[in-house]
């Protein structure tokens, strides 16, 4: 009875979850090494894994039957258990009876085959007489790690043959098959093709291995007549990926190995297939398929567009847009059909929404009755003490040139809107700004604003080509250019005094010659200063000033000269001609009327001819004022600096026992609610400019995070000042590096997929909660501090202001789970809805549901044996905060997946991050030192 009890118990589930957030995070590693049939072979699809699933399910409904969650008053915490049962019930009615896969229809053609996700090893036995003996249809992943991944027994006329998996050889499958004489090497070639003097080889080693090989012949599918169509499941024409034969003891043995095969009770139709792409760009701005349902079952004959987010759903089958073909003259859609696992699961999702809200309304409910009592405290008082939550006291100069354009002019020109490389058409202010920060590493270079920058090389090249501009910061590129400083100027890098030699020509050549994972340091900051020197000299082409529609059927702009070519008659060609000189003699004079007037009449010349809609003033001028005010650049000193100086004046009084300095606090406050408003107005700002919420890429999500952080710390401050104080530097530290040189601050064209709704819902749930967690962990570190200062004479303040930031930090830590298990499976729908499953194992989802369970540790720890004191959960709250930090850089930056944003290039680890590490175990032994030292104090 007891070993039952214990499946059932906080502490079981403890040790569950660890053991499961460890396999998935191995997981995540063994994908980005090996490859996603590695993960699934190893982990996943493996019956260990499903085994730790049915104990935590197990566990949740004892803990629902022991501790009578179905008490009114218990009703929340039940709510949240079952939501989970529920929907490990419907993940398993999913793997079990769901059905996915692809159907790949060209224009004008129709098809009912798919071609499911499933992979089988298949095998038939014929005899001499070619009349077949056995036959077997294998379902199987393979691991791709090893030779040992597949080993297959086959008996037959009384025999055992044993078939190995031998490894790959030129992406072909290599088999043995062992038994009746030597082994015999089975290669499988791609489409069933022979492969000659491959199939049926002696394997290596063999003494028959040196002679001639047997004659290969066309081998036939296992699992179908030779000639006809494949069975539903088993490997066939449309998903046949390999297929080979061998001879032995006068048998003949067929393998195959390749997806199984969905037949439709109905086809589809492909009609047209349509490929939208942002003006003047290659970039995909959507695509879609026009199809027809064609059931003459039913006598149906249905049209249907299918395009991202938008779900063709007939008779219990889902078709999502997927992919196409590389001509535009085919699509591929994914094909899901699972009704009742997905009924099962969304259900799962409404209850646990549902007990979020409760937990947050009810009166009863843990989150609103949490108390400090509930942990141990080694520094409490042994007597019973009332806690009283009380609010603490107060709330190089650059030498001037021959031509140095006009600021004002300048700065007015950058209204006129350009088009950039990906398509989206902004100001060119906004394209200065980008250039200035790509090739200097700042907003603007010494007194010159961007665009005195842009323009200075435009129309005087031959001048500016001798300022330094060019960041440079490897020494043995400085040494090679011939430079002493961090800056090089772009005829430092190319010498004109022959034939315009590129000193870094060779580097360059080497550099790109290397895979990704070869290249050094110095291979990387060459490619880095190559591309700065490419932008410089671009701009002195005039390759950026894509300011007119070319008038060419296409929605590209060009530069004055190209969009002269189709110039639709005298007058626009004249205007054409002359445009550049008056843009010259505006910045010449520094007349900003002159320059206002040109940037209107080439407004004029582009709505005449654009054959897309543009961006309104009140977008461009707002576009304009955001990159002129650059404030999220200002905010992160203004927060770092009053949190530090408001932590500073907060603990003196708690060590020295002396007042708290209310004025200075006061001031304080209203500085970071001042940087607040301030920086909802950027967010805001950035929102209108680009037209869809700015959470699409690593920058947009940080300055968001730092956001909600501050948002966190403003909502906990009547609680705590410690609680705004510990946010805004945390929300500084986030702009900070937001603003680091791997992050891209440019506002972008959005990619399909992200053309939804379900962005704003997903992501600003889900980076929502980061902020909260962000918080828990400085509270963390500020409990470990304070711990660790605490003494005899000031322990009884230093206890009454922890029990106060435990309280905070769990209610904090309760909001950011909260967020981040709604946001994770928002996600989980919106990857339904656009790619037909809700969880599909990419390394962002496993790492944000490993998240959800250390975090959920960390909120359950106060009732596992030996965690239920004040130190255990504020350090777990300090610690845990690497999974955030592993959830969003780890995966976007260093595993492959859906989301990551390196494209194979992690960026180093910083060397801050060990000093880091070390400081915060160092402060956390500190603390227990004392703590421990307190315990034994209260004990004896």
């Amino acid at each position: 009875m007891k070993h039952i009890r214990f499946l059932f118990s906080p502490l079981f589930m403890g040790a569950l979850f660890i053991i499961f957030a460890f396999a998935m995070a191995a997981a995540t590693f063994i994908e980005n090494d090996y490859g996603r049939g590695a993960a699934y072979g190893m982990v996943y699809d493996t019956r260990w894994f499903e085994l730790i699933l049915v104990l935590l399910s197990v566990n949740l409904i004892g803990q629902l039957i022991i501790n009578k969650l179905s008490r009114k008053d218990r009703l929340p915490v039940a709510l949240f258990h079952l939501a989970f049962i529920v929907m490990l019930a419907g993940a398993a009615i999913t793997r079990y009876f769901g059905r996915e896969g692809q159907i790949h229809i060209r224009e004008g053609q129709k098809s009912d085959i798919c071609t499911t996700d499933e992979r089988y090893l298949a095998y038939t036995v014929r005899d001499s007489s070619g009349a077949k003996l056995l036959e077997r249809t294998i379902d199987h992943r393979q691991p791709e790690l090893s030779s040992s991944g597949l080993r297959q027994k086959i008996h037959v006329r009384d025999k055992e043959y044993e078939l190995v998996f031998a490894g790959m050889m030129s992406d072909r499958y290599v088999f043995h098959l062992f038994g009746g004489g030597e082994p015999r090497m089975i290669i499988l070639s791609p489409e069933g093709q022979g492969s000659p003097g491959a199939e049926g080889l002696p394997a290596a080693g063999s003494p028959e291995a040196e002679g001639s090989p047997a004659e290969a012949s066309p081998a036939p599918v296992a699992g179908s007549p030779t000639g006809g169509s494949p069975a539903a499941g088993s490997p066939g024409a449309e998903g046949l990926l390999a297929a080979g034969s061998a001879e032995a003891d006068g048998l003949h043995f067929d393998i195959s190995y390749g997806s199984g095969t969905m037949v439709l009770p109905f086809s589809l139709f492909l009609n047209e297939f349509v490929l939208e792409r942002y003006p003047g760009s290659d970039s995909p701005s959507g695509y879609r398929s026009n199809v027809t349902v064609i059931d003459e079952s039913q006598n149906v004959e249905m049209p249907f567009m299918i395009f991202m987010n938008n779900v063709l759903k007939y008779r219990g089958y889902r078709f999502y847009q997927s992919s196409y073909d590389p001509d535009e003259m085919g699509t591929i859609l994914s094909v899901n059909r699972d009704r009742a696992g997905m009924i099962v699961t969304y259900t799962g999702y409404s209850l646990l929404f549902f007990f979020i809200l409760l937990s947050l309304l009810i009166r009863k409910s843990l989150f609103r009755t949490v108390r400090a009592t509930m942990w141990n405290s080694a520094l409490r008082k042994t007597l019973p003490l009332i806690v009283l939550f009380t609010v603490l006291s107060g709330l190089g100069s650059i030498s001037a040139q021959h031509f140095v354009p006009g600021k004002k002019a300048s700065d007015e020109l950058g209204k006129i809107l350009i088009q950039d490389q990906k398509g989206r058409t902004k100001p060119l202010y906004t394209m200065s700004n980008d250039i200035v920060r790509k090739v200097t590493g700042g907003n603007k270079f010494g007194n010159y604003s961007s665009m005195q920058f842009f323009l200075g090389f435009l129309l005087d090249f031959d001048h500016w080509k001798e300022i330094p501009v060019i960041k440079v910061n490897n020494v043995e590129i400085r040494k090679k250019a011939g430079v002493s400083g961090r800056y090089a100027a772009f005829s430092d890098l190319i010498d004109f005094s022959g034939e315009g030699y590129y000193k870094l020509s060779d580097d360059v050549r080497a550099a790109y010659s290397k895979s990704p994972g070869n290249r050094n340091k110095t291979d990387k900051e060459v490619m880095k200063v190559d591309e700065r020197v490419n932008i410089i000299f671009m701009i002195s082409r005039g390759d950026f000033l894509r300011m007119f529609p070319l008038n060419d059927t296409t929605h590209n702009w060009g530069a004055p000269h190209e969009a002269l070519v189709n110039a639709p008659g005298n007058a626009d060609s004249l205007y054409l001609r002359s445009i550049i000189p008056a843009l010259v003699n505006s910045v010449q004079e520094n007349n900003i009327v002159k320059a206002a007037q040109v940037v209107s009449s080439v407004r004029t010349y582009q709505e005449r001819f654009a054959e897309y809609k543009l961006p309104s003033l009140r977008q461009v001028n707002g576009e304009f004022l955001y990159y002129r005010l650059v404030i999220f650049e200002r905010l992160f000193p203004l927060y770092l600096m009053a949190g530090l100086v408001m932590i500073v004046v907060l603990i003196i009084p708690l060590i020295t026992n002396r007042p708290a300095g209310s004025p200075v606090l006061r001031i304080l406050r209203w500085l970071l609610v001042a940087g607040f408003i301030l920086h909802t107005s950027g967010l805001a700002l950035r929102w209108y400019i680009s037209g869809y919420v700015p959470l699409s890429n690593g920058y947009e999500s940080m300055i968001f995070i730092s956001w909600i952080t501050l948002l966190a710390g403003l909502i906990f401050r009547r609680r705590s000042e410690f609680a705004l104080s510990s946010t805004a530097v945390l929300a500084g530290l986030t702009l900070l590096v937001a603003h680091m040189s791997f992050m891209d601050p440019e506002i972008t064209n959005l990619v399909p997929v992200l053309k939804s709704y379900w962005l704003t819902l997903h992501v600003s749930v889900i980076t929502g909660s980061y902020g909260f967690f962000g918080l828990g962990a400085l509270l963390g570190l500020l409990t470990m501090v304070l711990l660790a200062m605490t003494r005899p004479e000031n322990r009884e303040r230093i206890s009454s202001t922890i029990d106060e930031l435990t309280v905070i930090n769990y209610k904090t830590l309760t909001l950011g789970l909260y967020f981040l298990t709604a946001g994770t499976f928002l996600g989980a729908i919106w990857a339904n809805e656009s790619w037909g499953r809700y969880w599909g194992w990419d390394p962002k989802e496993t790492w944000s549901l490993i998240t959800i369970i250390v975090y959920s540790l960390v909120i359950h720890s106060r009732m596992i044996p030996g965690m239920r004191d004040i130190y255990s959960f504020n350090l777990l709250a300090l610690f845990a905060f690497s999974s955030v930090l592993m959830t969003y850089f780890g995966v976007n930056y260093y595993l492959s997946g859906l989301h990551s944003y390196a494209g194979g290039d992690p960026v180093p680890v910083p060397v801050f991050v060990y000093v880091t590490v070390i400081i915060l175990v160092s402060v956390s032994v500190m603390a227990y030192v004392k703590y421990r030292r307190f315990r034994k104090t209260v004990q004896g």
